[in-house]
This record gives structure tokens, C-alpha cells and sequence, in this order.
């Protein structure tokens, strides 16, 4: 080690958008924070793209600019649809809504869900006020008596930091989660694909109803094209045995070859940027949490892309963090209670693991009904016979409709609940779903996220959560006085509080932080309640 140590209050381990998320969240409740990313800057090449609604609502409560972020996002008339083809401007056999993206969402949401490149996200998640340090690589950190010692290189030589937490947010391969000797549970890789990441104005081959994802499936050439813009910038996925085709063999030439054999027209013109290969996983850590160091996003959970889960899970599992790192260094927090970040984000990366698993294996449905076998010749005979008969058109229609759930993940998004120390049970039982990772009932039962309903200064309900300590949501008019108890007491119009909480006038709710209802109840055992759930700081 060289130099002067540097105190800070949290070491973030990876600049993608969860680190970033996590450095935003720090500055707004009062943590100072560094991040340490060993590339040379934002992620040049697309990657995930589905922004969900609960993403975009923790960005606006983050203080991220959301006017740029949005303003990035394809509209909807440009990636409103999934689409399955013979080919890409060849025939349609199938199409499906991509998510719900009307602005029928702005009853349950202010921001409904979009697409926007990663690689386009990444430079507007950076700002000034933040402390990103590109071209620095973590090394190791030993936890100590108050926090844990850091040490990393950068272009200037090593670095030490003298840190309260780390948070390993390093992606999918994460240094720190081995370091740790964390595992990882379930298959590494279900399947592999070869990316080609292309330059190209695809709107001739996109059709009238445009849409986000084109799946091609031509028994020759199947694969999938990602819009990430109709007239410049598209990606083709396309499945890859390394057993057959050592990475090595991969050229510009050879993936150029395979994106025009998926092409109903191969003279459209395109270019080849990058190509790259991966492994689809179904992954979770065993564990979130060695003393002051957490793992987030991808280091914690690695999930098939089918649903679009993975960079949104992680940017909700720091928003679970960050407010109770902040709320034990402010001392209205017991130490102890930091266990609860496990607790309650790891059952949910397991159902968006399952879920993403069933929306993967369910396309399988497809190609069945097309009469695909192990011959790619008797396949495509197979598939025209089928297409032409009006009986076996109507079994490959009714496949395609079996995968609306992977792409209409609503209460996914916006339904998960908490339970645990931070949450106090009203006795209530929460309502039982017919489909609980598309079907979403907003409800102020705790645990839950607060339902949005728009105020008459155009706000959002979630725009009256403090991000720093509990909010205690009030109808307008009531006296209410919170005395010595931590938190700030929010009135709300009696039109919100009858009918998007459905709540008595005499009851009150106890928002955490991340916008998740820690109390519903009589106001005359709020105060107690509060007490009860965080450790507050002595009374003058």
C-alpha cells in the first residue's frame, strides 16, 4: 500500500447501472460513496434494454435526471410488439404485446416501462455529483474492527480506502463474491449464444407494426433481432455450441453470414460493430452478505434474459440497501437489521429466477408445434406444411399466445411484498393472484409498495416518501403530531386516501424509505409502532 488511506463511507465495486444506482441513492441520503470500474468507461455495446416501471420510479426518488433518461427510451409505437417470423421480413406467425406501455399505466405508475439500451442508460446515470473512477480495478478488502479496508489500483498506482461498507455490484463474474468464497447456486449455463451487435436501418424488414424483439424461427437460421433503434442499431442473437464452434473461430465475416441467413431480404445492408458470446444462467448466491460487504445485481443473482429481470432487480436490491446503511450510520437503525436485505430481496431474485426459467422453457411450445425435429430439412418441410394448414397454423398461433406471461410481467415489476422486522403485520392476508407475476392489485396491506395515484399539483404519491427516513402518511386535516419519533408526517387529499389507499379517516401508513408500507393502522398506534419497528435516537 502507497499513499494516504481515503475515508469513505461506501466502496461500490462496479459501475454498471446498479453500482451507479447505488452511488445515487448514497448521495441523496447523505453517504458518501466512491465507485470503482475497471473499464475504461460506460458500456459501449447493448445489453439489457427493458427499463421496468419500478426502475424508472427509484431513479426519480434517486434524484437521477429523468427528462434525458426517458427522453433516450424508444417510444412505444417503435417497440410496442415481439414478433415471431420465418424470417426477419419474411412471413409473421405470431405477435404479442411487449409489455404494457400505454398511457393507460399512468393510472398504477408515473413511468411506465420502456426500452433503453444499457449502453445508452449508462453515461445518463453519470452526474457530477458523483464519484466515479473509470480504469480502476478492485484488489481486496479485509473487513476491521469499524468497517472494511479497500485496496484497488487506477492508472495512478494502488489506492487504499478506509470504508464503512462494500458493496460488490461487479456483475456476474464478480471478483468480490469470490473473494468472499460465496457460491453460486443452480445450472451455469442453460444455453450459449453468439451476440452480434450491428449498424443498420432495419426498417424494411420491420414491417408495419414495429417491434422490440423479432424471433426467427427458421429451423436454418433461428435466432432472435433486438431493436435497439429501427434505423441504426439492432442485435442478433443466435444460439452457439462451443463444443462445435471454438470461440475462436468467430469472425465479422462468419457472424455477418449468420445474421443474413436469418434476413428474408440478405441484401439489406448492415455492418458488423462487435460480436461477443455468453452463457444464459439461472443463478443465485447462497448467501447476500459477509459482515460490511453486500453483493448486489448481477453478483447476487444471474437470471435468463426471458423477462428482462436482471439489471431491474438489481437497481431495486440497492434501493432496498442503501436507506438502511444510512439509517444505522445515522443510529435510528440496529446494526442487526441489516440482515433484512437478504431477507427480503433474495426471495425475490428466486421468483424472478423462476419466472425468467418458465418464460425460457415455455418457447419451447413453438417450434413443437411447427413439427421441429433434430433434421434441420424435415424441419422446414415440416414448418410450410404446417403454416399452410389451417388446423396446424391455428396450434402454432395458440403456442405463440402460451408466451404472453413472459412478456407482460406487470405484477412482477410492481407486486413484490416484504415481510420480516421492518414490516409490521396488520393480520391481513394478502389477496391470492391468479397470475402473480403479471397481475397487479395496488394495496396499502404492509410490505407492499405504496400505490401511485396522481395529486393535484401533478406529484405522484411516491414523490411524498422521504428517502432518508420514515414518512408518515396522514389524511388532510387530521391532527397528527409525531412528537420525539423519528420520521416527517405527510398530509394527503382525501380523494387519494378514499380511493387509491382506501383507508378510514382515523388510520394512518408508515412508509420506509424505499417506498415499501412498514404500518397500516390506527393512528393512536402509529407512534408505538414506529418505536417498535427502528431504534431511535434518545429524546432531549
Amino acid at each position: 500500500m502507497t499513499g494516504t488511506a481515503i475515508d469513505i463511507d461506501v466502496v461500490v465495486v462496479g459501475g454498471g447501472p446498479t453500482g451507479l444506482t447505488a452511488a445515487h441513492l448514497c448521495h441523496r441520503v447523505g453517504l458518501s460513496a466512491i465507485v470503482l470500474e475497471q473499464r475504461d468507461g460506460p458500456q459501449r455495446s447493448p445489453a439489457a434494454h427493458a427499463i421496468n416501471a419500478r426502475t424508472f420510479e427509484i431513479w426519480r426518488q434517486a434524484g437521477v435526471a429523468m427528462g434525458p433518461v426517458l427522453g433516450a427510451a424508444l417510444v412505444p409505437a417503435e417497440a410496442g410488439f415481439v414478433h415471431w417470423v420465418t424470417k426477419f421480413g419474411g412471413e409473421v406467425i405470431g405477435t404479442l404485446p411487449f409489455e404494457r406501455q400505454g398511457d393507460e399505466m399512468l393510472a398504477v405508475t408515473p413511468t411506465p416501462l420502456r426500452n433503453l439500451s444499457q449502453h445508452r442508460l449508462e453515461p445518463l446515470l453519470l452526474a457530477p455529483e458523483l464519484d466515479v473512477r473509470y480504469r480502476h480495478q478492485w484488489v481486496s478488502a479485509t473487513e476491521t474492527a469499524h468497517g472494511v479496508s479497500v485496496e484497488a489500483t487506477g492508472p495512478a498506482g494502488p489506492l487504499h480506502f478506509n470504508a464503512k461498507y462494500l458493496l460488490g455490484a461487479d456483475g456476474s463474474t464478480s471478483a468480490v463474491r469470490r473473494s468472499l468464497g460465496i457460491e453460486l447456486i443452480g445450472p451455469r449455463s442453460l444455453q450459449s449464444f453468439v451476440m452480434v451487435h450491428l449498424a443498420a436501418d432495419f426498417r424494411p424488414l420491420a414491417g408495419p407494426a414495429p417491434g422490440v424483439l423479432y424471433f426467427v424461427v427458421d429451423p436454418a437460421s433461428g435466432g432472435v433481432f433486438i431493436s435497439h433503434g429501427l434505423d441504426r442499431e439492432w442485435v442478433y442473437m443466435h444460439a452457439w455450441d462451443p463444443e462445435k464452434e471454438p470461440v475462436e473461430t468467430l469472425t465479422d465475416e462468419h457472424c455477418a453470414e449468420l445474421v443474413r441467413a436469418a434476413m428474408a431480404d440478405p441484401d439489406v445492408p448492415f455492418e458488423v460493430l462487435t460480436f461477443g458470446t455468453w452463457h444464459m444462467s439461472a443463478q443465485i448466491a447462497e448467501r447476500y452478505r459477509t459482515g460490511r460487504t453486500f453483493l448486489v445485481g448481477d453478483a447476487a443473482h444471474r437470471f435468463p434474459p426471458t423477462g428482462g429481470l436482471g439489471l431491474n432487480t438489481g437497481v431495486a436490491d440497492v434501493h432496498n440497501l442503501i436507506w438502511k446503511l444510512a439509517a444505522v450510520e445515522a443510529g435510528w437503525l440496529d446494526v442487526a437489521q441489516l440482515d433484512t436485505y437478504e431477507a427480503e430481496r433474495k426471495p425475490v431474485a428466486e421468483f424472478n429466477c423462476e419466472q425468467s426459467m418458465l418464460n425460457a422453457f415455455k418457447q419451447i411450445e413453438i417450434p413443437i408445434a411447427l413439427g421441429f425435429t433434430s433434421d434441420v430439412e424435415e424441419s422446414t418441410v415440416a414448418m410450410h406444411a404446417i403454416l399452410a394448414d389451417p388446423v396446424g397454423r391455428a396450434g402454432v398461433e395458440e403456442a405463440v399466445a402460451n408466451q404472453a406471461i413472459g412478456f407482460d410481467l406487470l405484477g412482477l415489476q410492481l407486486g413484490h411484498s416484504y415481510d420480516g422486522p421492518l414490516v409490521a403485520d396488520d393480520g391481513t392476508e394478502a389477496v391470492v393472484l391468479d397470475e402473480p407475476a403479471r397481475d397487479y392489485l395496488p394495496s396499502t396491506r404492509p410490505g407492499g409498495r405504496l400505490p401511485h395515484a396522481w395529486l393535484p399539483d401533478g406529484r405522484s404519491t411516491l414523490d411524498l416518501i422521504d428517502g432518508r427516513v420514515p414518512t408518515i402518511l396522514v389524511l388532510d386535516g387530521t391532527r397528527f403530531v409525531l412528537g420525539g419519533h423519528l420520521g416527517v408526517v405527510v398530509s394527503c387529499p382525501a380523494g387519494v386516501w378514499d380511493e387509491a389507499f382506501g383507508l378510514d379517516h382515523d388510520q394512518g401508513l408508515v412508509v420506509r424509505p424505499d417506498q415499501h408500507i412498514a404500518y397500516r393502522g390506527p393512528l393512536s398506534g402509529l407512534a408505538a409502532t414506529v418505536a417498535q419497528l427502528f431504534t431511535l435516537p434518545a429524546t432531549p
